[in-house]
């Protein structure tokens, strides 16, 4: 009785870490625009040549705030700042 409770149990486990490694292969697989978003931002905000007073890094961290948010972030300007990396956290 108690073997066949534990063949079950596996294969349900099995079954289960398939469907798991399907779900995590089909996300890799997708194109996720705001982590692109990200990535670019934050590679062109660090090269930015900025002015005397930074206002070219403002201007611009404002212009991919507003895209970052059509894409579906969540977060204030200034946690968007933090992740491009013009403020230190604290």
């Amino acid at each position: 009785m108690g073997l066949a409770r534990l063949q079950d149990a596996l294969e349900r486990l099995t079954t289960a870490i398939h469907d798991v490694e399907t779900e995590l292969a089909a996300m890799k697989a997708e194109h996720d625009p705001l982590a692109s978003h990200i990535f670019i931002s934050r590679r062109h905000y660090r090269n930015a040549n900025d002015t005397k007073g930074g206002k070219r890094r403002e201007i611009n961290a404002r212009l991919s705030f507003n895209t970052a948010c059509e894409l579906g972030f969540r977060g204030s300007l200034d946690e968007w700042k933090r992740l491009m990396g013009a403020v230190a956290c604290r």
